[in-house]
């Protein structure tokens, strides 16, 4: 499903990786642990185009990232599900419009599941703006949006960053029901482990 292939990157002659090497398989919740500033957030951009490999190769699905153009990189985007660690809702928007915003660009059907909306206790806040609530409430309807379209592969940007322990399990019993029972590979990048049932991917990287 997603592959990196002797990928090499740097930030102003600051080698992040080389001859990375790792791959994702379907059908799992993975996670990769990285310590701050080592490049996880580098791995999720290379995965849906936002940054492109020195060199090497970075497949997903049949795509090859570091080929496509524009056109390309938002035909990849119908097929991923994207929880940005950075909370990036629209302000003049409820949230319910929120989590539609995205329907025309990725062209798929918005899935307003009561059950999601229950597992993050969130269906009350449908009508509001994300200005009326909490950091925990609006990383929740971020984490909701990545989710709520069906895709087959969602990746996860440090997803439980601004959640309690009370809500982080809400987060981790979504992810692992949704793989149940929709068959949705999640990969998650984290500073430290999620759950231990989730399958830890080691990080073949020669600068580390």
């Amino acid at each position: 499903m997603v592959e990196f292939i002797d990928v090499n990157k740097s930030y102003n002659r600051r080698v992040i990786f080389k001859n990375l090497s790792f791959r994702v398989a379907q059908g799992r919740i993975n996670q990769i642990i990285l310590p701050q500033s080592a490049g996880k957030s580098t791995i999720l951009k290379m995965i849906y185009g936002a940054e492109k490999p020195d060199s090497g190769f970075v497949r997903v699905f049949d795509f090859n990232v570091g080929d496509l153009n524009y056109s390309g990189i938002l035909l990849l985007r119908r097929y991923l599900g994207i929880i940005f660690e950075d909370i990036r809702l629209i302000s003049t928007m409820t949230v319910k419009e929120n989590l539609q915003a995205i329907t025309k660009l990725t062209k798929r059907n918005l899935y307003l599941s009561e059950e999601i909306f229950d597992i993050l206790s969130i269906g009350h806040l449908l009508d509001k703006y994300p200005q009326e609530l909490s950091i925990s409430e609006q990383s929740l309807v971020n984490i909701a949006r990545g989710v709520i379209y069906n895709f087959p592969l969602v990746i996860a940007d440090e997803p439980l960053r601004y959640l309690s322990e009370h809500y982080k399990r809400k987060v981790i019993h979504l992810f692992k029901r949704l793989n149940e029972k929709k068959g949705i590979t999640f990969l998650i990048a984290t500073l430290n482990s999620i759950d231990d049932d989730f399958f830890t991917i080691e990080i073949n990287n020669e600068t580390a």
